[in-house]
């Protein structure tokens, strides 16, 4: 080859590279390139067989194929759920083509506030909310603070609440907290305090004992949502007969009265109300001398003359421990006991008081706390999802909590205390709108110890709150502390905003200590 030849090889060469590069310029969605290239140039070349003088001709040609598909392209291609053309993930349409959706783990702006993915939590404090709303009071998490201060509401050494039930307090659907207590004097008194959500003590307290006695024992509180309350107590000098008061919000007194006249002796009495008036009174009776049975009383409206009580369980021998009674929003009602042996027992009935099978639970009640005649209790609730709730000590020797689902079967066994005690006698449950826990309870002495009260040891009452799927909310919370000693009753009342009052009565003061609401910042 001649040098000219070789030279004009050469160049073609390096023409043919120049034709096929973009410079990297081409963006990737401009198709496929394919370039050809032809050239005529007439020169003195000259054939190398004939010698004969020769002509090159080159020629070019480009053609762009079809784009193949992508997500960003801004078209909507099949498996694309959306594409709008930008890789901005906080508008409706994510980078990877996936249309946005609360528990994506992304914000979408303008519709969302907050968004953690599979961290979405019902009632985790500081968790995104399911709906991709930030935490609020009202959202059905529990935003229960701290346990103030013990309040005083009176002073008296002959001051006294029920040690056969709970429900010394109630609290109104706005947090509106009432305390009962029995005064001794030459006629016995019924005292009973409004507490504001805050701790303020609104008025003075109002006696609502009637008809009057020398001797009351065990009154017993309930309030409705909308501030109606009902008290029943023990009438002792008059066979134990049980009586029963309802006063209606805003109206004033006397409101209505009834005594139950069940046999030689009651005790214990237990009640619940309701919006609609319902009055639902729960008792221990004597059937027969040595015989004990528990009875019920519906009362509705608050009419004296409703129908008589009714045997809800037969016990030939032994007493069984106090009731206690929680309502269902369709007036259907369930009521809780031990058995003579410390079982705790259960029953539901419908709203005409037609009743379910007695359910036998796997907690007992506690042993005894005191040296006279108190009565060991057990905590019950229901609530929208969990059903019923037992409070008790299990074979784990703690309290703990058992629910039951609509058809009674048995769910859940969760340890609401954190070491056994000897005795573990008075267990209390409140619940607000959404089915979130506040458990109330006595223990004394150590486990393993035999003893057959709490009176030589030392006793404590404790506090823990639950969330509605049964995870603890906080550790143990201490209430009151004695030495050597008796624990004191305790009520506990949970408001359907979850404001949690406790009330006890120690060194001859009435106290109420109440944990308010602590709102995340918005």
């Amino acid at each position: 080859m001649s040098t000219i030849a070789a030279r004009t090889a050469a160049c073609l060469v390096f023409a043919c590279a120049a034709c096929f590069s973009d410079g990297g310029l081409h963006a990737t969605d401009a198709g496929i390139t394919t370039t050809s290239t032809s050239t005529t140039t007439d020169g003195p070349f000259l054939d190398t067989t004939t010698g004969d003088p020769t002509t090159t001709t080159t020629s070019s040609a480009t053609t762009t194929a079809a784009p193949e598909p992508f997500c960003g392209d801004g078209n909507l291609d099949p498996g694309e759920a959306c594409d709008d053309g930008n890789d901005d993930d906080s508008d409706a349409c994510l980078a990877d083509c996936r249309e946005a959706s609360c528990g994506d783990g992304i914000v979408h702006v303008g519709v969302e506030a907050c968004d953690d993915g599979p961290a979405n939590h019902p009632s985790e404090p500081t968790a995104c909310r399911p709906g991709c709303i930030k935490p609020a009071c009202g959202d059905g998490a529990l935003y229960v603070g701290p346990l103030g201060a013990p309040i005083v509401l009176a002073t008296d050494a002959s001051a006294q609440q029920s040690d056969d039930n709970p429900r010394s307090i109630g609290v109104t659907a706005d947090g509106t907290f009432k305390v009962a207590w029995r005064v001794n004097g030459l006629l016995d008194r019924i005292d009973v305090q409004t507490v504001a959500a805050d701790g303020s003590l609104v008025d003075m307290p109002i006696d609502l004992a009637d008809p009057p006695a020398q001797v009351i024992r065990d009154p017993v509180l309930a309030v409705a949502p909308v501030g109606d309350l009902a008290l029943a107590w023990e009438v002792n000098g008059n066979n134990n007969d049980i009586a029963v008061r309802g006063v209606v919000a805003d109206v004033g007194h006397p409101g209505f009265n009834a005594v139950v006249n069940k046999g030689p002796l009651q005790q214990s009495p237990a009640i619940a109300l309701d919006d609609q008036g319902r009055l639902t009174l729960a008792f221990v009776g004597a059937f027969f001398p040595g015989i004990y049975h528990v009875y019920v009383r519906r009362f509705d409206n608050f009419d004296p003359d409703a129908p008589p009580e009714f045997t809800i369980s037969e016990h030939e021998a032994g007493i069984p421990s106090g009731p206690t009674v929680a309502l269902l929003p369709d007036g259907a009602f369930v009521v809780a006991w031990g058995d003579p042996g410390g079982v705790i027992l259960y029953r539901r009935f419908a709203s005409d008081a037609t009743p379910g099978p007695i359910v036998t639970t796997a907690l007992r009640t506690g042993g005894i706390a005191l040296t006279d005649s108190a009565s060991p209790w057990s905590g019950l609730a229901v609530t929208p999802d969990l059903g019923v709730v037992i409070g008790g000590v299990g074979d784990d020797g703690l309290v703990d909590l058992q629910t039951f689902d609509a058809g009674d079967l048995p769910q859940q066994i969760v340890a609401v205390s954190e070491a056994p005690r000897m005795h573990a006698p008075f267990v209390d449950i409140g619940s607000d709108a959404w089915g979130n826990l506040a458990v109330a309870w006595a223990e004394c002495g150590v486990a393993g110890e035999q003893a057959a009260d709490c009176s030589g040891v030392a006793s404590d009452l404790r506090l823990r709150w639950f969330r509605a799927d049964l995870t603890p909310h906080t550790a143990p919370t201490a209430v009151h502390s004695v030495m050597v000693g008796s624990p004191p009753a305790l009520g506990l009342a949970m408001a359907s905003d979850g404001v949690t009052g406790v009330t006890y009565v120690a060194d001859g003061n009435v106290l109420v200590r109440i944990a308010g609401l602590a709102c995340p910042a918005p």
